[in-house]
């Protein structure tokens, strides 16, 4: 898909792109599952990546063989706090500052596209003291599907209030990839340590462009203003 150039607006993913919340997660849940005697598999996890985190996947399954509803409800609890507490120790991934404060600087508009709650995004962009930088986010509780479908990119696209065609897209998932594209939108993946081994669509389902870090984001060439 060509891009048209200037670019005006930056939708951003947030897990996995902006915060590496998604490796701590999984292991996380990894070493629970080792509790229970039972292997979660980067195949079974990438189910769910990129999706609501109403989407249990392979959770679902490990819950399923815990009859005991307190007890199940003792695991969610003790594997929330490990989250919590792996996540708050990450820090933004490399370029993520610099292309959020340098956009600011150039009058674009940006945005947060997210499959994770509003409480779960404002608080740990404004624990990283990057919120004010955005003009609106789209969160999941926001909308009735999340992503790989297009509803949260209608959403944020309506809320920069841009034409479309002049909006780059950030996703560091296959899922929010689809979901990109499937909003007719210019999408850079930027795959992190954990979804950089799972596969991406090549079949206009796929990202315009891969991008090893932000710090690599091809400023030049989206801003040029000749053909």
């Amino acid at each position: 898909m060509e891009f048209h150039r200037p670019l005006r607006g930056i939708l951003f993913d947030f897990d996995g792109l902006i915060l590496d919340t998604e490796m701590p997660i999984f292991q996380a849940w990894k070493r629970k599952f080792r509790e229970y005697g039972q292997e979660l598999l980067l195949e079974e996890w990438a189910q769910i990546l990129g999706k609501s985190n109403q989407e249990l996947g392979p959770i679902e399954g490990l819950l399923e063989e815990i009859p005991d509803p307190e007890v199940k409800k003792r695991v969610l609890a003790e594997v929330a706090r490990e989250e919590q507490t792996l996540v708050k120790e990450q820090l933004p991934l490399p370029g993520v500052v610099e292309l959020i404060t340098r956009a600011h600087r150039g009058g674009l508009k940006l945005g947060i596209v997210s499959s994770s709650n509003q409480d779960w995004v404002h608080g740990h962009l404004d624990r990283l003291e990057l919120l004010e930088y955005f003009d609106h986010t789209s969160c999941a509780d926001e909308v009735e599907v999340a992503k790989p479908d297009p509803a949260l990119y209608h959403l944020g696209l309506d809320k920069m209030g841009i034409d479309p065609a002049c909006v780059v897209v950030l996703e560091d998932s296959p899922n929010g990839v689809q979901a990109a594209k499937r909003a007719g939108l210019y999408c850079i993946a930027v795959p992190n340590q954990l979804t950089r081994q799972l596969p991406f669509c090549d079949d206009g389902m796929g990202p315009d462009r891969f991008l090893t870090t932000l710090e690599d984001f091809p400023w030049d060439e989206l801003m040029r203003t000749d053909s």
